[in-house]
């Protein structure tokens, strides 16, 4: 098995990590554009933070606070010719992965300002995209460490692009962001980072790097997912955030190799159609996953929960334990009306074995 890896992302973690590297954000130009949601990066301090950072190094900024979750091509393609506008040097995304992903993406606009929604998917872009640094406030997406930007496109429906010129230049978590976000919040992205786990974890492509990254991450999961099963998110204190956010921070440099497989493939309608939370909507589909991969690679399966000192129902249970409930029900007519998204899916393509249309229409009609 291969150790093939790249990642080129400087990351930096730890209490007052924005503060304390002030002087790094001057290396990139003497202008910014902040991208932000309306509210989070706000409440949870690190606007603050990364406006002392900038103010401290001299450097301009103005600021798009209209990324919204699941960001949109439109609010990219916005936020993007505003940037070029004001001649921004580079982009600061702070948040989750909504603003994050946007980032990625408005950074490519802002330098192909005339480009094409389609282009831009297609990566099809004259200019490089202009450098980004991620101010990761949440524990679950990764996206400080790939290449990946998923954004939801003019049908609605959400897509990504993967480019090595879309990793964050720089990227910083600060665990005490994540102090503010609501208990549901709290879940649904620590189980987005179990997904990121365990979906490379059981991928083509993964390989001895992406396991061990895997591994780990669903070993700083599994702890504090005890703490919280057993009493709430409220109980967590700092180091339990900062697992939180280490886990995530090994599921992002885990699909970094592998990218994600089915949960995630069949999560994103979930969120489209019934507005379920994105890490919520991927970790309905987290039990069946291991069970299929159970089913179908065994000594694949031995070696995870060996590795991971869980046998397989008690991890079962905990998910179970963690996730959000969710309450879908879909017809017949439904199913069949989604049969489309599962033409070649790439996602579906990273499965071992044959996940086919065939095969998601008979999971959809057991779980809903």
């Amino acid at each position: 098995m291969n150790m093939n890896f790249f990642v080129n992302t400087r990351l930096i973690t730890g209490v007052d990590c924005v503060k304390n590297n002030a002087e790094k954000l001057g290396s990139y130009g003497d202008k910014c554009l902040i991208v932000t949601g309306a509210s989070s990066a706000k409440k949870c301090g690190a606007l603050d933070d990364v406006m002392f950072a900038l103010d401290k190094t001299g450097v301009k900024y103005e600021i798009y606070d209209k990324i919204r979750q699941n960001p949109t091509v439109e609010s990219c393609f916005e936020a993007g010719r505003f940037a070029n506008e004001i001649k921004a040097d580079f982009i600061i995304g702070i948040g989750g992965g909504s603003p994050l992903d946007a980032s990625k993406a408005i950074a490519v606009v802002a330098a192909n300002p005339d480009i094409s929604e389609a282009e831009l998917y297609a990566m099809n872009w004259e200019n490089q995209p202009l450098p980004v640094v991620a101010v990761g406030t949440t524990a679950g997406t990764g996206s400080e460490v790939t290449g990946v930007a998923v954004i939801t496109n003019s049908k609605g429906f959400k897509k990504s692009f993967r480019n090595d010129l879309s990793y964050p230049f720089l990227s910083l978590g600060d665990p005490k962001y994540t102090v503010s976000l609501s208990d549901s919040f709290t879940r649904s992205t620590a189980v987005d980072a179990l997904a990121h786990c365990v979906e490379s974890f059981f991928n083509r492509s993964a390989n001895d790097i992406s396991k061990a990254f895997a591994v780990t991450g669903v070993k700083k999961l599994l702890k504090v997912f005890e703490k919280i099963a057993e009493k709430s998110t409220d109980a967590l204190d700092m180091n339990d955030r900062e697992q939180l956010y280490n886990a995530s921070i090994y599921g992002g440099l885990a699909i970094s190799v592998t990218g994600t497989a089915f949960p995630h493939a069949l999560g994103y309608f979930l969120t489209e159609n019934y507005g379920i939370a994105h890490g919520t909507a991927c970790a309905v589909f987290l039990n069946e996953f291991v069970d299929y991969n159970a089913e179908i690679m065994p000594e694949l399966t031995d070696e995870f929960f060996d590795e991971i000192r869980y046998t397989r129902d008690d991890f079962k249970a905990l998910v179970s334990k963690i996730t959000p409930s969710v309450v879908v029900t879909l017809s017949d007519e439904d199913i069949k009306n989604l049969s489309v998204r599962w033409e070649n899916n790439a996602a579906l393509k990273r499965n071992h074995g044959n996940v086919d249309t065939a095969f998601v229409n008979s999971l959809l009609r057991k779980l809903f």
